[in-house]
């Protein structure tokens, strides 16, 4: 009897297909469930990414104003169970970091007794120098300390003194592309369409080019429908513009009575030119405005000398 029950081999697949199908389940499980879990991880990923970057844009002068841009994004980019936990921005107000949360339910991990995961995501993003931008404007300033309270002028009128710009017969004027008041023209009204990068050098333009700069302002002037205040400003706004920041490269060292050639860009500035008072038509034109804090898509360096104007990348 017994050697018969020792030999009886029914019912044993049972057995074994339901050992099986405790390590089939396993396997899906593994496929099903870690793969909704890699899917949901990159998605809150994604929606960090694109908070901290909103916030970035904030940087460094309306820091008040990170917390909302980044809630704004990342809601606009999360499934309805994503946590927004923390934003915090540096002490030098050039990063801001999100971290999120969300847990995630297990399907046919359940059967093993697993049911289910917290994950926790953080991203960061940083403003750094710019180093390389498109649609600057063929005025400039050479390389000095900048005060963002404080008004400037870029392009001087007949009556200026030519020394404390590129000497004489210039008055201010950068060549971008062809010389011509046309192009110069063209150039002021819709910024310069090739990449300007540090370390080009650049030819300077004779003439006072005052018509060009008059339309050019008038243009940029009536596109302005914000109200631009050099403490409140849309970055958006055509009065905002773009501008290399130079040093002498021909002749380098020049004396008063020099007139400089050519300039070396060294960084970038972002300039809000002034609504114009009556001076400008004829040979008293000129260009006024406030240099101001922003960040533009462009090339950056951690290392670039800082002049206010700045690129965004993420860093985690």
């Amino acid at each position: 009897m017994c050697k018969k029950l020792l030999t009886n081999r029914r019912g044993s697949a049972i057995i074994i297909v339901s050992a099986a199908m405790v390590a089939l389940i396993g396997f899906c499980s593994l496929v099903v469930d870690l793969g909704n879990l890699f899917l949901t991880k990159q998605r809150l990923n994604n929606a960090l990414d694109a908070a901290v970057l909103a916030g970035s844009q904030e940087l460094p002068a309306m820091v008040d104003n990170v917390q909302g841009q980044v809630e704004e994004y990342f809601n606009q980019n999360a499934a309805e169970n994503f946590t927004l936990t923390s934003v915090s921005v540096s002490d030098d107000y050039r990063t801001v970091t999100a971290t999120g949360q969300v847990t995630v339910q297990y399907f046919l991990a359940r059967v093993l007794g697993i049911t289910s995961t917290t994950i926790n995501c953080t991203a960061a993003a940083r403003i750094e120098s710019l180093t390389a931008v498109k649609g600057v404007i063929p005025i400039g300033i050479q390389k000095q300390t900048l005060l963002f309270n404080q008004k400037y002028t870029l392009k001087i009128s007949s009556d200026s003194d030519f020394d404390e710009f590129m000497g004489p017969g210039t008055f201010g004027v950068l060549q971008l592309g062809d010389s011509g008041a046309s192009t110069y023209e063209e150039n002021f009204k819709y910024g310069y369409n090739q990449k300007i990068m540090v370390g080009d050098v650049i030819a300077t333009e004779t003439g006072n080019k005052s018509g060009a700069t008059r339309d050019g302002i008038e243009y940029r002037v009536s596109q302005c429908t914000h109200a631009c205040t050099p403490t409140s400003f849309n970055p958006a706004c055509p009065r905002v513009v773009i501008i290399p920041i130079y040093e002498p490269a021909e002749p380098e060292n020049p004396i008063p009575g020099d007139k400089i050639t050519k300039v070396r860009i060294v960084g970038f500035a972002a300039f809000l030119i002034d609504v114009p008072g009556d001076k400008t038509v004829g040979n008293m034109s000129y260009v006024d405005g406030y240099f101001v804090q922003m960040v533009i898509e462009g090339e950056s360096d951690p290392g670039a000398d800082n002049q206010g104007v700045y690129a965004t990348r993420l860093i985690m």
